[in-house]
């Protein structure tokens, strides 16, 4: 990798952050989304969290995330920014 595409994976490591604490009604804090090395899923993250997150993705992100694609796809923060950087990747952008 390159520095300005581990700068850019980063950043967008970031904003997924962000957007994971924002839907989940500020339940949780980026410390314990760091704690859980990225796991949705011990992090208890819920249904409604996941379609919040999704919509934000879109929304915030220009990415389409197809919500009933396999779950392992965004079960963890890493496998998230693949998807995304996938996502962005297929449709030149």
């Amino acid at each position: 990798m390159t520095a300005p595409q581990t700068e850019q994976h980063q950043d967008l490591r970031a904003q997924l952050v962000r957007l994971i604490i924002e839907s989940s009604d500020g339940d949780l804090s980026r410390t314990e989304v760091d704690a859980a090395a990225g796991s949705l899923r011990d992090l208890g993250y819920s249904s409604l969290s996941y379609i919040r997150l999704i919509d934000g993705i879109e929304n915030e992100l220009g990415v389409y995330i197809d919500p009933d694609a396999d779950a392992e796809s965004f079960a963890t923060l890493d496998r998230l920014v693949g998807l995304v950087q996938q996502s962005r990747e297929g449709s030149g952008g």
